[in-house]
């Protein structure tokens, strides 16, 4: 398993990139498709991770 770091603006970015790249598979390849609702499923979860921490300060 892997961390990275990424600001807000970055994790949405990279969510938005990931619907955009599902999109371009077709029912052929739905092992891909797979793995990419998985990617996007996690950085979801990230950023609802973001929304329910509490200010420090």
């Amino acid at each position: 398993m892997n961390t990275v770091h990424l600001t807000d603006a970055e994790l949405a970015l990279t969510r938005h990139a990931m619907h955009a790249y599902l999109s371009t598979f077709g029912h052929d390849e739905a092992d891909v498709r797979a793995q990419v609702r998985s990617v996007i499923a996690k950085l979801e979860a990230a950023e609802h991770e973001e929304d329910q921490q509490i200010p420090v300060g």
